[in-house]
């Protein structure tokens, strides 16, 4: 939802950067990993409680995501396993994140959020496998209110600012639950209207 509003408005900004790294002879693919490699960088930040860092590290992972499909199609290496690569590297980056986070509280011995944020990782797998596994079966799947945008956004206002961190969990944790139910009634109607017609 965020990034389809959010990235128009973004785009220009974003085709700058995108000219420079292509200038510099930086793959998409690269540009990838990069972030996947920073992502695990902040979630070793989450693991020993330094959330500022780790929310600055975040932010850099951040801008990878949001450059390597730009500069894929500015240099004309945008390809199927391009996308396969990204949205893969995600789950990765996703699981270093609140696996960090989540290694925090059980140090702590603070398992209220430490089941948060597992609910929140189990809640994100199943939105990302829900979209996957509905698009072989209807057109599009991209519903829902806490895509991936949202829950990083969740997650580094509430590192930035620890005293709100556990309403963003608890957010997160409500939030990717709703949008994994959203996609899965989402298909089933899509399904049964197609099933209708087709009668």
């Amino acid at each position: 939802m965020l990034r389809k509003h959010l990235y128009p408005k973004i785009e220009p900004t974003l085709n700058k950067a995108v000219g420079f790294l292509a200038q510099k002879k930086i793959t998409p693919n690269q540009l990838t990993l990069a972030g996947l490699g920073i992502s695990l960088l902040a979630g070793w930040a989450y693991s020993g409680g330094l959330f500022f860092l780790g929310t600055l590290l975040l932010i850099g992972s951040c801008l990878g995501d949001l450059l390597d499909g730009p500069l894929a199609r500015l240099t004309g290496k945008a390809s199927r396993f391009g996308a396969f690569l990204d949205s893969t590297v995600d789950r990765y980056a996703d699981f270093f994140l609140f696996g960090g986070l989540a290694y925090f509280f059980a140090f702590e011995e603070r398992w209220g959020s430490f089941f948060m944020v597992w609910g929140i990782l189990l809640g994100a797998f199943v939105t990302s496998y829900a979209k996957a596994r509905g698009e072989n079966l209807i057109p599009s799947v991209s519903v829902g209110v806490f895509e991936r945008p949202e829950r990083l956004i969740g997650l580094g206002l509430g590192t930035l600012l620890p005293p709100l961190l556990p309403l963003c969990l608890g957010i997160l944790l409500i939030g990717t639950q709703v949008t994994a139910l959203q996609r899965i009634f989402f298909v089933r109607k899509s399904l049964a209207e197609t099933q209708s017609s087709s009668n």
